[in-house]
């Protein structure tokens, strides 16, 4: 049975949804679909989520990597092979290196499939957009590190005063702004998939981290916008909620408002 917590949860993505469905929303019964499968998979009920994520991939052109992720492991542990090596494929021409397969030598499909690897990476090449991928990873390492140094401010563990704090900011938030003026918003669809090589897994693009973080600095960047990134798959439903919810301790009017209103709150902290 669901409790409290889950059925808000349910609740709250259907308004937002609802809310989503008067306009063209390509991806709205795909993230509906894919929530479900990957409930049934936490309780190992994998052939549901199955069922579930080959209905919701059908509804797109573009699976997310997530999603076929999730998918490529029910495939191998319901032994339904075919699948496993058309989603394997998928993911290959998305990006996702032969290395991220290695656990599946013994698969009857995995020879066929290493020996045509060299023409899934020139697919990739020919289709996708490799730098935009390391640029925005690397933004969204650099607003790791910041986000941490915030928090050493916050303790009194580091001295950074409103200026230095401003221009580190400013300067994420201009290369996000650079990074879409030149590509577009970034996607999957220009990208391709985000594989993580130290955890050998595809996940999502942390975009969404990155966004929560500059509502934090006082910027709601693109705020308009988000529905339209939702039901064009780029962005979650549950992250509109969230950025909702989400602010600084400023008045939400910019980053160097938002920085003197901190650097007054942390300097007490010293004190």
């Amino acid at each position: 049975m669901l409790n409290r917590k889950n059925m808000l949860k349910i609740i709250i993505f259907f308004l937002i949804t609802s809310n989503l469905s008067a306009q063209q929303c390509e991806y709205q019964d795909y993230f509906l679909l894919a929530d479900s499968a990957t409930k049934d998979y936490a309780d190992k009920n994998y052939k549901e989520a199955g069922k579930t994520l080959k209905l919701a991939f059908s509804k797109v052109e573009f699976p997310l990597g997530d999603e076929l992720s999730m998918a490529f492991s029910v495939a191998q542990k319901t032994k339904d092979y075919e699948w496993a090596e058309v989603i394997a494929i998928q993911l290959a021409k998305g990006g996702v290196p032969l290395r991220y397969f290695s656990n599946y030598k013994q698969s009857k499909w995995y020879d066929r499939f290493s020996s045509d690897f060299e023409s899934y990476t020139k697919y990739y090449n020919e289709n996708f957009r490799s730098e935009l991928r390391e640029r925005l990873n690397s933004l969204i390492d650099i607003d790791k590190e910041f986000t941490a140094n915030l928090m050493e401010w916050h303790n009194g563990e580091i001295e950074l005063t409103a200026e230095d704090a401003y221009q580190e900011a400013n300067s994420i938030l201009a290369e996000f702004k650079a990074i879409i003026e030149t590509y577009g918003f970034p996607t999957e669809r220009l990208m391709g998939y985000n594989y993580v090589r130290r955890l050998n897994r595809v996940e999502y693009y942390k975009t969404s981290i990155l966004m929560i973080h500059l509502y934090k600095y006082g910027e709601l960047v693109y705020v308009n916008e988000i529905p339209q990134l939702i039901c064009d798959g780029i962005l979650h439903p549950n992250l509109q909620q969230t950025l909702n919810n989400v602010r600084g301790f400023g008045n939400s009017t910019g980053i160097e408002q938002e920085m003197k209103v901190r650097f007054e709150k942390y300097s007490k902290v010293k004190e």
